[in-house]
Formats: C-alpha cells, structure tokens, sequence
C-alpha cells in the first residue's frame, strides 16, 4: 500500500487522500491471467493507470504476470520507460507528426489507422535504420479510430510497402462486451477474425491479435487470442453490473479524508448553498474538506454516503467546491476522525461503483 503518513499528510495541509494498494493490484492481475489461459495479459495503463498511479501500477501488474502495457498517449509511455520499464508499450491512439521521432526513440509500440500517420513513422524509421513493429487497428464497428472493413487489404499493402515497418499485429476494441450475449458483440468477432484471416491470406503472418478487454476475458473464452487487454478489471472495478461477483476482485482504491470540523446545530436550520437540507432535530454537523473540485459529484447532494467511525452517513446538503457538511445526529464525531469516501470502515464498504 502506498500512501503518505498522517504526520506527511498533515505537514502539506492536504486533508484528502487516496491509499492505493499495489497489492490488491497484483491480485487483480494473477486472477486475469489465469482468466486469459495462454494469451498474455496488457495491463492498460492510460489516464495515469486510471487515476491510480503510474508508474507504480504499470510495475505491481509486470510484477504479477501482465507481459506488456497499454496506453492512449505518447506522454504516458515515455513516462513509463523513464521510470526504467522495458516491457512493451502500446500506444492506441495515433499521436501528432511531431511525436513520431519520439516512439521510435523510446521503443514503443505504435497503432496505425491512417496512412498519412504511416508513412511519417516510416520517414522516421528509414533515417534511423530501424524496423517498427506496429498494430494496425481495425474497425469492427465502435467507431472511434481503425480503418473500415472495406480498406483493410488496401490499408496492408500500403503498409506492407513502407520501409521500415513490420505488421506486428492488429486489434480492435468490443463497444459492448459488458452486456452479457449482446449480439453486436458477436458481429464484431466475427468480423475480426475474418479480417485478420484475409490479412494473413494476404502474406502477413500475424503474431499478435488482440480483441478482448476485461468484460470479455471474464465472459467471452473465444476473445482471448493471442493478448487479452485488461483495464478496469486490473483496478478492482466491475466491466459491468451483470459482472459484479464472477471473480474475486479486489478494489485497489481507497480515498478518505480528515473531518475538519464538528458542531452543534439546532434544529430547522438549513445547510450549505441553497439551503435544501434542513435538521430534522438538533445534532452534530461535520464538515469535510472534499469537494466537486476533487472530482467529488456535485450530484452526490443530498445522495451520497461516507463512513465514520464505521457506520454511514448521508451528505447534507449541497456539495461545495472544496467541502460537503454531514448530518451526524446524536453520533460523537469529533475533528480529525476519518473519512471514508471510498473504501472500508470495520464491516462497512463505499465501493467506486456505488459512488
């Protein structure tokens, strides 16, 4: 578990936190790849491993058996290799011209989808006399990125022409694997597999294909391929409701904060903006400093839950920018005590999905 200690914590005036448990992250990765039978395992690592991190998540998920990483910018797998990770790193998203030059001396693993993007990796790798292994990414229906259908073959004897270059693998991305015998998911492998295989009708020979995220690891045994690309599951969180349970997942995130003030309130007052909460009976009001600006909802008005001391209580009120008030009733709470916003508190649990 990484995390500063109270005395750090307090000496930065920060009374929010966030404890990370690279454990449970090891755990998470151990389970998915025995899930993945003889694919390998990509943790993804994009949005600073999800919030969680990087590059301490990137490393717990190596540790546990991952093989490679995944990541949607430039940035990020340049901040991985500086911290000394030499595992391959994919990059899904085509960066800007400029960053070619930047993959290449870094090592990493490059999508391609345009062709324009395509050959300026190849001007790049012919002047350093180097052979990039790149993913062509295909569009099976999502939409977001990949060359359609209908201009794969095309797509791959451009490539096939470029120097420098070598087709390494291609991979597509499922819209809606987590919703259990979905049908368009079954299109989207069909598709694929009938992409890759015209490819290698082509003349590539394929070394890696890669489809599957986490709901499809857990559920779709015919996804797995050669790599499984593992993202929420990675972290403790469902892909989806109908997920909650297959597997024991462990929540890697916990964030809590310190009450910073604790009063007495009469009864018929109202609270915060708006004054939309008002006491039922007079009691004690804590006050604790987290806020829409942290990225605590300000739809958690009047909604969300805490834990003190091990037992909930409801926000009262509107959220703040940097504070939220609790009704506490009767309850003794005083300044300092623990907030769990997500976490555990003896045998009470704010999961990420609740919030």
């Amino acid at each position: 578990m990484t995390s500063l200690s109270n005395a750090e914590r307090l000496a930065r005036g920060h009374p929010l936190w966030a404890e990370i448990d690279l454990g449970a992250i090891r755990h998470n990765i151990r389970l998915l790849t025995a899930a993945a039978g003889s694919a390998e395992v990509m943790g993804v690592v994009k949005g600073y491993a999800y919030g969680h991190g990087n590059p301490a998540s990137a490393k717990a998920m190596l540790e546990a058996g991952a093989t490679r990483l995944g990541v949607a910018r430039v940035a990020e797998g340049i901040h991985l290799r500086e911290s000394g990770i030499s595992a391959p790193i994919h990059v899904f998203t085509e960066p800007p011209p400029e960053a070619v030059a930047t993959i290449i001396d870094h090592a990493l693993t490059p999508s391609v989808y345009t062709m324009d993007f395509a050959r300026a990796l190849s001007d790049a790798a012919d002047k350093r006399v180097a052979s990039i292994p790149v993913h062509l990414k295909l569009d099976t229906g999502m939409h977001r990125v990949g060359v359609p259908p209908e201009e794969v073959l095309d797509a791959v004897a451009e490539l096939r022409r470029l120097p420098g270059l070598e087709i390494e693998g291609v991979w597509s991305h499922l819209a809606v694997a987590d919703i259990p015998d979905h049908p368009f998911t079954k299109r989207q492998l069909d598709l694929f597999s009938e992409l890759s295989d015209a490819i290698e009708e082509a003349g590539v020979k394929l070394r890696y294909r890669h489809i599957a995220n986490s709901a499809a690891v857990l559920s779709l045994p015919a996804s797995r391929l050669d790599v499984v690309r593992c993202g929420v599951a990675c972290y403790g969180l469902w892909p989806g409701p109908a997920f909650v349970g297959v597997v024991d997942l462990h929540p890697v995130l916990s964030l809590r904060a310190r009450v910073n003030l604790a009063k007495w309130v009469s009864a018929g007052e109202r609270l915060s903006y708006g004054l939309n909460y008002e006491l039922a009976r007079s009691g004690r009001v804590l006050t604790i400093p987290v806020g829409y600006a942290d990225g605590y909802d300000r739809r958690l008005s009047n909604r969300g839950e805490i834990l003190v001391a091990g037992r909930r209580f409801r926000v009262s009120g509107t959220v703040c920018m940097d504070q939220f008030m609790v009704d506490a009733g009767d309850v003794s709470v005083q300044e300092g005590a623990i907030a769990t916003l997500i976490g555990s508190d003896g045998d009470e649990r704010i999961t990420a999905e609740e919030i």
